[in-house]
């Protein structure tokens, strides 16, 4: 039997001149007002509506989880355990704390892009970075 693999790009951000600290609050900051709603409101990382779900599964969503839209919530634990996982200076990287999440996210963001930073995740981003300390530049990697 085939092993299952989990290979996720995690969004990654990196700035100049701030601290590890500075950084992970942006990132929580990013995380809790930008990533988190978009998901749940069912958007892709083009800040796009998500494509339907299937029929099958969207009728067992929506006695389980309503609404039954792609928004990572069926039981909530994957969203639950996004996180920022590391932080240095200039860089942060947020991502899933377990396995179960981390591979649930790699496939539902294979079918369709919703974990990522958004357009409007960016401009999150740099109102987070103003209340950190001064906003140098934000680049996704």
């Amino acid at each position: 039997m085939a092993r299952f693999e989990t290979v996720v790009r995690k969004a990654r951000f990196v700035s100049s001149g701030y601290t590890g600290a500075q950084m992970a609050t942006a990132a929580n900051g990013l995380i809790k007002n930008a990533i988190l709603p978009r998901v749940r409101n069912a958007l892709t990382v083009y800040d796009t509506a998500a494509p339907a779900l299937r029929p099958a599964y969207a009728k067992a969503k929506s006695k389980r989880a309503p609404p039954a839209v792609r928004n990572w919530t069926y039981t909530g634990r994957t969203l639950r355990s996004m996180k920022t996982l590391s932080s240095k200076e200039n860089q942060a990287v947020i991502g899933f704390t377990d396995r179960e999440s981390n591979m649930r996210a790699a496939i539902n963001n294979a079918r369709i892009r919703q974990f990522g930073v958004s357009p409007s995740d960016r401009r999150q981003l740099a109102r987070e970075f103003s209340v950190v300390g001064p906003f140098v530049r934000a680049v996704q990697l």
